[in-house]
């Protein structure tokens, strides 16, 4: 979607906001080498039991890319078990497991694995991206959530279109965008001044 934006406005560069559900590692490189900055919250799963117990995540591992091994909080290497898909599985060695006195807070497993995904940098990169400029989340908020709101509320009514099939639902649509756009406009500039520079 980002690229076809940027291909419309014509730019060799672009910058763009989505919400967490948008949260891609594969997406996140695509719009890189686009010449596209993103700003998309990273959404990674959490390591937990399920119940009120939690385990140490993946965050608290620590990554060496010299030796592509992680280092565990007791100090233990997990080293490269096996690719799958471009992501890439480490595991504890099993004497490192059954002597560790963080075990309990780390996995029921026999060892811990941990995954590192095929665009991990992509995310890392994403990650500082957005705690440079929490702004950025703030201002998609407010230009893209309001009119959205908007139509769906006073527009639509109920949310739903009322015509069927694709074409129908274009319609609809079209007249809903129109009919905010001129609402906007007359707010913003005045009945008066709309219809001078309409006519």
């Amino acid at each position: 979607m980002a690229k076809a934006a940027k291909e419309k406005l014509d730019q060799s560069e672009l910058c763009v906001t989505a919400d967490a559900g948008y949260s891609n590692g594969a997406q996140f490189q695509a719009c890189e080498d686009a010449a596209i900055t993103a700003f998309v919250p990273p959404n990674r799963a959490i390591n937990t039991t399920g119940g009120d117990e939690q385990y140490f995540d993946r965050t608290e591992f620590n990554y060496d890319s010299n030796t592509d091994q992680y280092q565990c909080p007791a100090g233990n290497r997990l080293t490269l078990k096996q690719l799958s898909k471009g992501d890439r599985i480490y595991q504890a060695a099993i004497s490192d497991w059954r002597s560790c006195p963080l075990k309990n807070r780390c996995t029921k497993a026999e060892r811990r694995y941990l995954m590192r995904h095929a665009h991990e940098a992509a995310f890392e990169r994403m990650e500082v991206r957005m705690k440079a400029h929490p702004e950025m989340m703030g201002h998609r908020r407010s230009i893209v959530e309001h009119p959205f709101g908007n139509l769906k509320q006073w527009i639509f009514g109920n949310g739903r279109f009322l015509l069927r099939q694709l074409q129908g639902a274009r319609a609809e649509m079209a007249l809903a965008v129109q009919a905010y756009n001129l609402k906007r406009a007359i707010q913003v500039l005045g009945a008066q001044k709309l219809m001078a520079l309409m006519g």
